[in-house]
């Protein structure tokens, strides 16, 4: 026979699942009666102590929308763009604990740095993709499926004033780039403000002297300026055209090439690369203000050059 304790505690258990799933704690806890989606950056309407996906305040749209571009370049390709995996190659985000349990990036930050393969993320970039996917969290539907398109916001990072970001340029970008030169037209090069945003920030800006395969060389380096030093101490500085284990490949001063073997007998010699990005990673760790508000300056002055 059952006890009456045991069917009074499994009465009080479906007693207090009611509650919890009237009062939006439970499947789609993030929509009011209506039926619609809660408003951005707003607590996902459920109960205090709900689910946290619905509970989770949102960061501002600009931290989402670079998180977006982030996971879409970074992730997407085995966690699939609706977060819900591919095949033998990612698992699905949208059930994934850690995901679920994380407040402000601290548990996916985690994650990331025992990826495989490895993605280098600096701290601030993984709590925006960690904000990201809160975003898409905050609105799956039920049964753990993503939001349809529509319902997730528009988002706009077009929020600056181009005046002082105009001025931020001047003071602090001109030493190393033109208007009349490599920054001519710089927005008409971008389909949207966020990819030019990220382009900026990430110093991989299609110009000159900079950005992503600058120098057209091959292996870690290349493109950039290095100096090989030979066991006998004789060096040899120039634009690193090729780098590899086995040759380092430099166009001198003078225009000429100098091909290195790196897989002599004895000591090999000593490659040091110089970052071509390196002014740029400064400027940015020192750009900004707890409110982004130099960065969003900038941007909104940037797309004004088209």
């Amino acid at each position: 026979m059952i006890s009456k304790s045991l069917i009074a505690g499994f009465t009080a258990g479906l007693v207090m699942a009611s509650l919890a799933f009237a009062q939006g704690g439970g499947r789609g806890g993030g929509r009011g009666a209506s039926g619609a989606a809660a408003p951005a950056g707003a607590a996902r309407g459920g109960r205090a102590g709900g689910f946290t996906q619905y509970t989770r305040p949102l960061a501002s749209q600009d931290v989402i929308a670079r998180g977006k571009s982030l996971f879409e370049s970074n992730c997407a390709s085995c966690h699939a763009a609706d977060l819900r995996g591919v095949l033998g190659k990612g698992n699905n985000i949208l059930h994934s604990g850690v995901t679920m349990n994380d407040k402000k990036g601290e548990l996916v930050a985690a994650e990331l740095k025992k990826h495989n393969p490895v993605i280098n993320f600096v701290d601030a970039d993984a709590v925006a993709t960690a904000e990201y996917i809160h975003s898409v969290l905050a609105r799956m539907a039920g049964q753990g499926s993503p939001p349809r398109p529509d319902e997730m916001p528009e988002l706009n990072i077009l929020v600056g004033d181009a005046k002082a970001g105009e001025a931020y340029f001047s003071k602090n970008c001109v030493s190393c780039h033109s208007l009349t030169g490599d920054m001519k037209g710089i927005a008409s090069k971008y389909a949207d403000a966020r990819a030019l945003q990220n382009g900026w920030v990430g110093g991989t800006l299609p110009i000159s002297g900079g950005g992503r395969g600058a120098g057209g060389g091959r292996g870690g380096g290349a493109g950039g300026q290095g100096t090989v030093t030979m066991p006998n101490g004789q060096k040899f500085e120039g634009r690193i055209v090729r780098k590899d284990d086995f040759l380092v490949i430099l166009t001198l001063a003078d225009g000429t090439r100098k091909s290195i073997p790196m897989d002599l007998p004895g000591p090999a010699p000593k490659v040091e690369v110089k970052d071509p990005q390196e002014a740029h990673k400064k400027m940015v760790l020192a750009l900004d203000d707890p409110a982004n508000k130099n960065m969003h300056d900038v941007t909104a002055y940037l797309w004004t050059l088209k």
